[in-house]
């Protein structure tokens, strides 16, 4: 929903992205859990650079942002007490 907004929504997403992707990417790299856990995944996707990371979750955000929304629940509160 950000990245519609135009320059500054950009920005806010990238600082978001760049955020979210430094505890992964320490856990997934250098902690090991892509090479101890993700075995069968070829050494690219076992040791990825940082700013790889920071550009899947851009992208993540930005599809996330297109597939529609298949369920919304709601729930009202009408007990009148």
């Amino acid at each position: 929903m950000i990245n519609k907004l135009p320059i500054i929504g950009w920005v806010l997403s990238f600082i978001a992205n760049v955020s979210l992707s430094i505890p992964f990417w320490i856990c997934w790299t250098l902690g090991g859990i892509g090479k101890k856990y993700f075995y069968f995944l070829p050494n690219v996707y076992q040791d990825i650079s940082f700013w790889n990371c920071v550009g899947l979750f851009m992208i993540l955000s930005i599809l996330k942002g297109l597939i529609p929304t298949v369920v919304d629940v709601t729930q009202k509160n009408t007990n009148k007490e």
